[in-house]
């Protein structure tokens, strides 16, 4: 890069710092949003980091929806770098320089691709513009999801490790790109190179094969955790409008031009804010769009196919081939059909860079005209969505609850009418109710019965009844209604109690939780006890001691039970032990430690 390159991305960083500011600068402040940096990005993050510094593996969150996996979870970004900002500063802080950083690293990236293409310096920093200040990406900022802004500021590295033909270059950008959080946003843009390639470079697709294996064998430590999560998670089969909620259809396709065409959340969109946030964020400005439709006339066919696939895919449940997709592929996994319009984005974009590479010979006053034209419409139009909100008022304990339920062996029920259930993580307080991507598949059935109604969707539950039986075997003690109180429940079973033959309560135990990923349960036997139900989730990686001895945990329902054996003494006392590992992730570890030595081996060799 040269001088001009340096000064165009030092005024990006300020303007991104000021659009952003004072978020970043003042402890305490975030950006403000439609409320999940604080209400879950900020409590799974705290929840993770404080793993890793007591020295332990995050493997199991038991605070929500009763229980789910937390190492699995990719948003809890145990093992990508920037996320280890949280070990170092205030979370705030440290979720407000993510978000800063990855904006910046979006720009960054778009602006050394197209300098690769041979663009000029103010060509290039009009492009790396166009994509980083785009809705697309600053809708992020808004919803308050970093793990997607992060997944979306490796698109055009990605695209820069393919062009650069390195071997092993490209796996460790997808492998980074995996970690960062949002695994949906590496898979459209895998497809987007693939195609790009079957249009111009047919012989490369088997090199984006082999790069795809290594990023899979350098991220081993994360993906199969994954793949296992949503295998036993509410996606493995939940209904088709879940997998469609988010469609584009034509009247969408307003906001290309006008990005206010369908009204603004909260002034006039019909629908949630999220599916405004989701399907109405392809605005680039008229003037890149006009760049775009400049370098289509020109031929080039791979951004078409680009815009053709994006457009095909981000249909959803309008188009009826993606739904016949959904119920024959795995394609329902990734949601929201809506992010397909990545490939859209990037197909106006490379198109524009075409038609900047034909005006290069027009003069500086041209091409700095085209750059401010750029920037006046997508700042006008991010400032609506950029501002801070201070995030104490979330964060002050209230310490009637820290006293009744930080770090005890039971658990609560928050009305439905808080907006953040995931607080209750901060508090270190079990919660069943709760608010994540996906958690497990038998939990909407488990809370449909005790409430007698449907009471989860596909990222919250609404569980109102403290006093219903599955309540009381699953050990809650109090609901916290919409005021702050706590209402005590009717005599609830411990966290593990004996049953008898026909499930009732036999006898309690004892109960106590060294650690998330750790049950201790004492109590004598009485001699009509079959069974210890044990109100921990079944799922793969518990394993159960009974005495000392390995015993067989069993499901039951939504959470676990184990069989006392036939030769246990009358009115003996048992010790039984529960603890949590992810299954072989040793193994897993070793594997991705593997590549990354080979990678590091590969790209550091020098040329004979």
């Amino acid at each position: 890069m040269k001088r001009q390159d340096f000064v165009l991305l030092a005024l990006f960083a300020l303007l991104a710092l000021a659009l952003l500011a004072p978020a970043g600068l003042v402890l305490g402040l975030v950006p403000a949003g439609y409320g999940d940096l604080l209400a879950y990005h900020h409590p799974l993050r705290h929840l993770a980091v404080s793993a890793l510094q007591a020295g332990r593996l995050p493997g199991w969150n038991p605070y929500i929806f009763g229980g789910v996996p937390l190492l699995a979870n990719p948003q809890a970004t145990v093992f990508y770098p920037v996320s280890l900002l949280g070990l170092f500063f205030p979370m705030t802080l440290a979720l407000s320089w993510d978000l800063l950083a990855h904006w910046i690293w979006a720009a960054l990236g778009t602006h050394l691709l197209a300098r690769r293409k041979k663009l000029s310096a103010l060509s290039a920093f009009t492009l790396a513009c166009a994509y980083a200040l785009s809705p697309f990406l600053v809708y992020r900022v808004t919803m308050g999801i970093p793990t997607q802004l992060a997944a979306l500021a490796w698109v055009p590295w990605a695209w820069l490790a393919m062009e650069s033909g390195l071997s092993g270059l490209l796996a460790l950008v997808w492998a980074l790109q995996f970690l960062s959080g949002h695994p949906q946003f590496l898979v459209i843009n895998a497809l987007g190179m693939a195609l790009w390639c079957g249009a111009r470079a047919p012989r490369r697709l088997g090199a984006l094969v082999l790069e795809g294996l290594g990023a899979l064998a350098l991220a081993l430590m994360q993906w199969p955790l994954t793949w296992e999560f949503l295998a036993h998670s509410v996606r493995a089969a939940w209904p088709l409008d879940y997998s469609t909620a988010y469609s584009v259809g034509l009247p969408e396709l307003k906001s290309w031009v006008s990005p206010g065409a369908l009204g603004l959340p909260g002034g006039g969109f019909g629908g949630p804010p999220s599916v405004f946030f989701e399907t109405a964020s392809m605005y680039a400005g008229l003037a890149a769009l006009a760049l775009a439709a400049a370098g289509l006339w020109r031929g080039p066919k791979a951004p078409v196919l680009l815009l053709a696939a994006g457009l095909f895919l981000a249909a959803g449940g309008n188009n009826p081939v993606y739904v016949a997709l959904l119920k024959k592929t795995a394609l329902g996994l990734l949601r929201t059909p809506a992010r397909f319009l990545l490939l859209c984005l990037l197909g106006l974009l490379l198109a524009a860079g075409a038609a900047l590479k034909g005006l290069e010979s027009r003069g500086r006053a041209l091409r700095w005209s085209i750059l401010a034209a750029v920037l006046l419409e997508l700042v006008l139009w991010d400032r609506r969505f950029l501002g801070v909100e201070d995030a104490r008022p979330y964060l002050t304990p209230k310490p009637h609850i820290v006293e009744a339920a930080a770090g005890a062996p039971l658990r609560v029920l928050t009305d439905p009418a808080h907006a953040a259930p995931d607080k209750t993580l901060l508090y270190r307080a079990m919660n069943v109710n709760g608010y994540e991507a996906f958690f497990l598949e038998a939990f909407p059935a488990w809370a449909a019965a005790s409430e007698g109604k449907p009471a989860a969707d596909a990222s919250r539950s609404y569980l109102t009844r403290h006093d219903t039986p599955w309540m009381k075997k699953a050990g809650v003690a109090f609901k916290i209604d919409a005021g702050g109180r706590l209402l005590p429940a009717p005599s609830p079973w411990t966290l593990a109690a004996y049953a008898d033959g026909e499930g009732g309560l036999s006898g309690r135990m004892q109960v106590a939780l060294p650690r998330p990923e750790r049950l201790l349960a004492i109590g004598v036997a009485p001699e009509s006890a079959s069974e210890i139900k044990v109100s921990v989730p079944f799922y793969p990686g518990w394993r159960a001691r009974l005495g000392g001895r390995p015993v067989l945990l069993e499901q039951d329902g939504l959470f676990s039970k184990v069989r006392l054996p036939a030769d246990a003494a009358p009115e003996a006392t048992l010790e039984l032990r529960l603890d949590f590992k992810p299954r072989r992730w040793a193994l897993f570890a070793l594997g991705a430690a593997a590549a990354w030595l080979a990678l590091f081996g590969l790209l550091l060799r020098k040329p004979c």
